[in-house]
């Protein structure tokens, strides 16, 4: 098979696609031949316009993950733009706001609304295209965790439960889903740096940094190979696993 084009013809909804690592995945597949869905609660109309710019086709919609009705409408304007869905990669999530904390002190409030985003909001999404995937007996989900699910990490149990949930979640649906031929698959980014992520402190930036292999700074290009392989038929025969992406910090 050619590495060109891997993804000709297919609509590939991207979630939290306006900015950051997600931007990264929608203009990475954009240019590997996808009709491009980017949903975000802000406006994804420069991610759009760069895909468009391009030669490629893309439209923006405005989501919350957290609410059914507005992923129903997302599914929706991706069928009625491009007639399918091929593949959903469930980047959106609540980090940003997430500030370091020992755990006796999470305030409850922020541990329900960052469970709503990240793991409901994965199981929302997966139900808003299941419906179209299912019809065409085909699809590939690719669900973004991160390494401290694997490994751990002080100061942020919410985000870690949160992230951890949702190693266990993509194992659950990929049982449940590859009987109508979908696929479902993690990634585990190592510490990406962002706009998102640029201000955390930096002994906890270096920790990162310094437990690689390779010694250097990731940055979302370095993601986007790994969820175009999953999204592609490359991966056909692959579901249910976990691809860490953190330059050689975990190791299995």
């Amino acid at each position: 098979m050619s590495t060109q084009n891997l993804l000709e013809q297919k609509t590939i909804v991207v979630t939290g696609g306006a900015t950051g690592i997600g931007q990264a995945f929608a203009l990475g597949c954009a240019a590997q031949g996808a009709n491009l869905v980017v949903a975000d609660m802000n406006s994804a109309d420069e991610t759009v316009a760069a895909i468009q710019q391009a030669g490629g086709k893309a439209i923006g919609v405005k989501v919350d993950v957290s609410n059914q009705e507005s992923l129903n409408a997302m599914a929706d304007a991706a069928l009625k733009a491009f007639g399918r869905i091929d593949g959903l990669v469930n980047n959106a999530a609540y980090f940003r706001e997430v500030k370091l904390t020992p755990f006796e002190e999470i305030d409850p409030e922020i541990w329900e609304r960052i469970f709503q985003v990240n793991v409901q909001g994965v199981w929302q999404c997966c139900k808003a295209v299941m419906p179209a995937m299912r019809a065409q007996n085909s699809g590939s989900i690719v669900n973004i965790s991160s390494v401290v699910a694997v490994a751990g990490q002080p100061g942020y149990l919410h985000y870690v439960a949160t992230k951890g949930a949702v190693l266990s979640m993509t194992k659950g649906l990929a049982k449940e889903c590859g009987s109508v031929g979908v696929r479902v698959n993690v990634i585990a980014p190592g510490f990406v740096i962002t706009d998102a992520t640029k201000n955390r402190p930096v002994e906890w930036q270096q920790s990162f940094l310094k437990a690689r292999a390779i010694s250097r700074e990731q940055r979302p290009a370095d993601l986007v190979g790994t969820a175009m392989y999953l999204l592609s038929d490359l991966s056909a025969f692959v579901s249910g696993q976990t691809v860490v992406v953190d330059g050689g910090h975990i190791m299995y």
